[in-house]
This record gives C-alpha cells, structure tokens and sequence, in this order.
C-alpha cells in the first residue's frame, strides 16, 4: 500500500505592516500626552518641554549628536537652549512627535532659521516650498539673500529664476539701485536674463551706475562687457552708447563698441575668439540655427527644399526654396545671417552664378557672378568677404560692393581641399595635384600671399580631411577614421583629442549657420578604402540605394589606369566615371 503524499507547508512567512510606522509614531504621541518615560527636559526662555530622548535623537541629528555622544548634555535631565524661542521650540517638538508643523507668513523666517539650527530638514523644506510660493517683484532679492544665507539652495535658484524673468519691472524699484555690484553682475551677464531686445540690458546697468555715479562707476567697465553689444541696434549702438559719456570717455568701453561693429560688420569670427557677448540671449528671440541646403531625397532626386533646425525650440522648418538647378559641386558659406552659394555645375556646364539667401526676408537673390566658372570649390569667410578657393585660382566677394577680385592662385595647385579661417587667416588642406601627398597652404589678407604652412610631419591621412575653426584652433576630421586631428597655428603644433564614437563618411562638419549640401560633392576615397566603406552598416542609408552603382565601379576599376570616363547607371540617372590613380581619388559628374 502506497504511502499518502503529504503537503509540505512552508517553513517562513514574510509579513510587513504598512501601518507600524503611522501606529508607532501615535503610541509614542500617546506615552507624551500621559506623561510617560520622560526621561529629559527642554528649556527655553522659561518655559519646559518634556520630551523623550530617543524620540529628540531619531528626529533630529543635532539631538543625536547632544544626547549620544559625550557631550555633559547626554548625562543631564535638563538642558536649556538659549539660541531659541519657547514658541518655536515648542512647534519643532510638536513635529518630533506628530509629523506635523504649521508655517505662517509671521513664523516662517524664524521657523527655518531654528530648522536649519537645529537639523530638521523637512521643517526647513517646508518653510523654503512656502517662500518659493510668496515670490514676488517686493521680496524676490530679500528671499534669494535669505535663502543662500541659510544654504536653500532649491529656493534661491528658484528666486534667481524669478528675478531673471522680471528684471525689467524690478530694475524700476528702489531694491534695484541697492543691489550690490557682484549681485548685479551676476544677472546682467547670465543668459536668462529677460529683456525683450539687449538694449534694454544696457539701460537696465547704466541705471544702476547712475544710482550712486560717484561710488559705482569704476565698476561700469567691468559690467559693460556682460552687455551683449554686438546685438545692440546700430542706430542705438551709435545714437545712445557711443555718444554716452559713460562710453566715450573710457578706452575699455570704446574697445568693447568697436567689437561690436565689427561683429555687426562680419569682421569678427566668434569660433576664432569666443566670447560670451556674441551668444543672443534667448529672450530676445535671437537664435543660432541649422540650416541644410539641398541634396536628395530618398528616392535620390535632387531637392532644392531649405531646411532649418532651431536648438531652442527643437523644430525644423522650410525657408525659402533655393530658385534654381542646384545640380553639384557648388559650394556654401554662411556670411553673418546670409548665405552665399557658389558654382557647381549640370555635368556638361560650369555655373559661375552665385546665390545670397537673405535670412531677414527669408528671400534668395542673385549676386555678381564669379569671374570664373567653377565645380568641386571650397568658400570659405574672412574678416567679412567671401573667399572662393579652387585648385587654379583664388576669388573674393565684397558684399557691400556686390563685386568679386581675383587674388593670386595658391603656388601649389591642391585636389578638392578643405578651408577655413583661423585666427586672421586661411588655411587649405588637400592633396597636391599629380602628387601622392597632403599639404597645408595659407593666405594672408594684408600680405595678400599664399605660403606652405610649416607644421611639421602631417598626420597620416588618406585624404583630404573637413577642417573647421573652434577657439582658435584648426580641427580636421578625417573620412577613413573616427581619429580627429587639432592643429595650434600660434604654436604650430598638433594636439590629441579623443576620437568620434564612430567613423562617418559623406559628412559635412559646421559649428555656426554653416549650410552645406548632402551628397552633392566629390567623393573622395582610395580604392583600398572601397570596401571597408562599403561594409560599415552605419554609413548613411544612402549607400544602400547605390550598392549597385558602386559595384559597378569596383568591376571597372581592376582593369582601368588613368583613362576614359565611363557611363554609369544610379538611380535611373546616368553619370561619368573616371579613375585617376595618380590623385588616389574618384570623381563623379552627373550628366543626364
């Protein structure tokens, strides 16, 4: 007979109350209100608080530390506080044993300068949610002192905010002209500060100097600089800051308008020096911004679509619509709040024609053409003008004469180089023509000559690497590499940075209301570099669609030297193909 299975039954049973804390907290309310197990007495300004230890230690770290540690008060039955009142102490007792405080308008300055004596945090957070609540234009700098006094470090940010977005109304109060200088400094020079138009930030600090002229103006130079000038009106920076005596009369004010005229000019690159006067404050409604001409869809038909990407709003939107045929080759620079469009070419004809896209119309014009025709160039801005690079010549635009000049040609003739500005200068990078090797070509403007840059053994790149100017500094980004190479032209040295998280091919670099096309340009590889490029599965889905081109590409390569061009079908358009091993590059022209 079979032995009946018997059920186990487990061995523990994890149980928790959720009530024990609530129901201990009201038995030991309870031990108070019988009067039972005191065990210590509280005294202040005459009046006794008898209480229990370990309920004062729990509450309050700054009991734990009088009743735990050494100290003669852990021994003795009554201790008499002096730095407090017999009514706070007796709401903060009340607390140790309730959970519960109430906070007035008459008790909360008191009520958090005992909670922050005497350790009970979430008394003071209360106190500080309470203030945060009262903020108004008549004590928002009274509560932001308060609050960094007693280390409320939630309650002065918030006020911070607070009187950021209501300068305009608080710089009309008597508590305005009594701000100390440093308190002062700190809001003309944060970004948050909320003026509709940066003029009225001039007039916010120049009332401020006014107020007490004879003991406050060695500070207004100081305190100009966190003016953000540069977007001053022209008509104001002239009509009422230049012609102040506050500004005439000093060398460093002078310095700083004429900074600003030069900004408002093109003359000044923020990227070769940075300064926080040339970044708009957000509340004017000023905004650096993104803009993308061109390329192809996703069905690889050319687009003449404009595209902008705000950073502050997270939006793009359309501008207006680039007028004509972009085709390919052309190139694009941003010259203060415009853009100029330069060249290209159909594939059987060079343009010469140069577009200007007016961003204070959203409107694209026509300007002088270039004195000659050109495909596959670089642009590029120095102190105003439009330089047009090539291999063969070298152009530059006025704008304000609508006119081009020819400039002396660079002495050693590069393929498909790289420019930027830097520090005064140009500076192009590419590869010599006929040659098998990189160089560095710079221009100076008063010389109005080209030189080889000595800078030493370049690094092993491929080809022509994106340059672009940040602080002073040349930054190449390499096509085959994730590396990034820095080059000081002060020093004439190259630094190491840390390199891209991924190697990025068929990409354009910019940093400022730079707006280049996509996919429209020369592309440059070796062949060796071919299917490695091919491989990488994180190379734009672009590549996808041209898996069939570039297989053809390759299937002709192996039996091509320096030769013919050859006919090409991608995307049911049709393009010329040449192999020039001699430049380690290949060239692609769209021609139907």
């Amino acid at each position: 007979m079979e032995k009946p299975v018997l059920q186990t039954q487990p061995s523990m049973l994890p149980f928790f109350d959720a009530a024990h804390a609530v129901n201990l907290l009201r038995g030991i309310h309870e031990l108070r209100a019988e009067r039972k197990f005191f065990d210590v007495t509280l005294c202040a300004e005459g009046k006794e608080f008898h209480c229990h230890r370990t309920v004062l230690a729990a509450a309050s770290t700054y009991f734990r530390a009088m009743f735990a540690g050494t100290l003669r008060e852990s021994v003795m039955d009554r201790v008499v506080l002096h730095e407090v009142s017999a009514e706070l102490l007796g709401l903060l007792v009340d607390f140790c044993y309730t959970g519960h405080v109430t906070v007035t308008h008459d008790n909360v300055d008191l009520l958090l300068k005992t909670a922050d004596l005497f350790q009970f945090p979430s008394v003071k957070e209360a106190c500080c949610a309470f203030l945060e609540q009262r903020l108004d234009v008549s004590n928002c700098l009274e509560i932001q002192d308060f609050a960094e006094a007693y280390a409320c470090r939630e309650l002065a940010a918030s006020a911070r905010r607070f009187v950021l977005k209501n300068i305009v109304e608080l710089a009309k109060s008597m508590d305005f002209e009594r701000l100390s200088w440093k308190r002062l400094l700190e809001f003309v020079s944060d970004d948050g500060l909320c003026v509709d138009k940066e003029e009225t930030a001039y007039q916010i600090a120049v009332r401020w100097v006014k107020a007490d002229l004879q003991h406050r103006l060695h500070y207004w130079p100081e305190l100009l600089q966190q003016v953000r000038l540069p977007f001053v009106r022209r008509f104001y920076l002239l009509a009422h800051v230049e012609s102040s005596p506050l500004v005439y009369l000093s060398p460093a004010c002078l310095q700083l308008v004429s900074e600003a005229r030069s900004f408002q000019s093109y003359e000044y690159d923020r990227h070769d020096r940075p300064s926080h006067r040339m970044r708009p404050r957000p509340s004017t409604g000023l905004a650096e911004i993104l803009v993308v001409v061109g390329g192809c869809d996703q069905d690889c038909d050319e687009l003449v679509t404009v595209d902008c990407y705000n950073p502050q709003t997270g939006q793009w939107r359309y501008l207006a619509e680039f007028p004509d045929h972009l085709g390919g080759g052309y190139s694009i620079a941003a010259l203060g709040n415009d853009i100029y469009v330069t060249g290209g070419s159909d594939g059987s004809r060079l343009y010469d024609c140069v577009w200007r896209y007016n961003s204070s119309v959203n409107e694209w014009t026509e300007v002088s053409p270039m004195l000659k025709a050109r495909e596959y160039h670089s642009s590029c801005v120095l102190k105003g003008q439009l330089y047009v690079i090539a291999s063969d010549s070298t152009e530059r635009y006025d704008h304000t004469l609508d006119c081009w000049e020819t400039l002396p040609p660079m002495p050693h003739p590069m393929d498909n180089c790289s420019t930027t500005a830097c520090r005064g200068r140009l500076y192009a990078i590419g590869s010599l023509t006929g040659k098998d090797t990189m160089a560095i070509q710079c221009y100076n403007a008063e010389s109005n000559r080209w030189s080889l840059v000595n800078s030493g053994e370049l690094p092993p790149w491929s080809f022509a690497p994106k340059s672009m100017t940040l602080n002073g500094l040349i930054y190449f980004v390499r096509d085959d590499s994730a590396e990034v190479d820095v080059y000081n032209p002060q020093k004439k040295e190259w630094e190491k940075i840390n390199p891209m998280t991924q190697v990025r091919t068929f990409y354009l670099v910019s940093f400022f209301l730079r707006c280049d096309h996509i996919y429209r340009c020369s592309v440059n590889f070796q062949r060796s570099k071919f299917s490695n490029f091919m491989s990488n599965p994180r190379n734009l889905e672009f590549l996808l669609r041209a898996k069939k081109f570039f297989t053809q590409i390759l299937q002709v390569t192996a039996s091509l030297d320096n030769g013919p061009f050859l006919p090409v079908k991608f995307c049911d358009r049709t393009f010329t193909y040449s192999v020039h091993r001699s430049m380690t590059y290949y060239k692609f022209l769209q021609i139907s």
